[in-house]
């Protein structure tokens, strides 16, 4: 190994406690603050009905499971939005990759180290928010729960990413394709169409409830393997075609 990849290769590590500090300061206290609200409107109006009918004061465990089942599907979306909302658009827009890359480090490895990072981060929050939980709600620390959280991550950061490097309007494309793949799925999902193989290039949005049901599913029912490979393998690919768009395209193109 040649000393100048050496180089490379230490100088990319030493960006990661900056690109955690970022993450921590920016877009993890948004999504913790945002979750939190939404969890306090969700769980606020019936608390005291649901505690009232545990015996030992706290909500019972079947519907502290289904409750964050449901508060899992705005952690996992709005993490994963705020943490791939201008991950490379931003820098290029305002010219911040002159200063990133005035080292020898190339772009690509370093956004797909910074998509990796704010992954973790991501899942530091999650882990914050699971202890807020536990503490008014009831003590429970599921393994699904950041499975649920880093499979969502993956699928949908994936297409975030993607956009990203394509162009500086992501999030409005993020929220555009979600939401013509929700309704195109929604309709003809069930079509003998041939065109309905057209459907097979949107996001596999629909199988998202499979996905989240991990936190809440019944020990006795299989796991449904193939939605959450089909999430995380449509993700991984637009990650990686996202790699691709870095060494084609010239951050100093708008």
């Amino acid at each position: 190994m040649s000393t100048p990849v050496v180089q490379r290769r230490a100088r990319l590590i030493e960006y990661m406690p900056w690109v955690f500090r970022d993450y921590l300061t920016n877009q993890g206290p948004s999504t913790a603050l945002v979750v939190l609200l939404i969890g306090f409107m969700m769980v606020l109006p019936v608390y005291h009905g649901l505690v009232g009918t545990s015996r030992d004061g706290r909500v019972s465990p079947v519907v502290a499971s289904r409750l964050l089942r449901e508060l899992a599907v705005p952690l996992a979306f709005l993490g994963t939005f705020f943490a791939t909302n201008g991950l490379v658009s931003n820098d290029r827009k305002h010219g911040y990759f002159r200063f990133l890359f005035a080292k020898p480090v190339r772009p690509p490895q370093y956004y797909a180290l910074t998509f990796l990072v704010y992954g973790l981060g991501l899942l530091l929050v999650t882990a914050v928010m699971l202890g807020a939980w536990s503490l008014v709600i009831r003590p429970m620390f599921p393994a699904e729960l950041f499975a649920v959280v880093a499979i969502m991550y993956l699928a949908y950061g994936g297409i975030g990413f993607v956009l990203s490097a394509a162009w500086r309007f992501d999030w409005l494309s993020l929220v555009t394709v979600l939401l013509v793949a929700n309704f195109a799925w929604s309709v003809w999902g069930t079509s003998t169409s041939p065109a309905h193989w057209l459907l097979y290039l949107l996001p596999p949005v629909h199988r998202a409830n499979d996905v989240y049901a991990l936190i809440s599913r019944d020990a006795n029912v299989a796991l449904d393997w193939s939605s959450m490979a089909w999430l995380a393998g449509y993700g991984l690919t637009c990650f990686l075609l996202g790699l691709v768009v870095l060494r084609r395209r010239a951050l100093g193109t708008s």
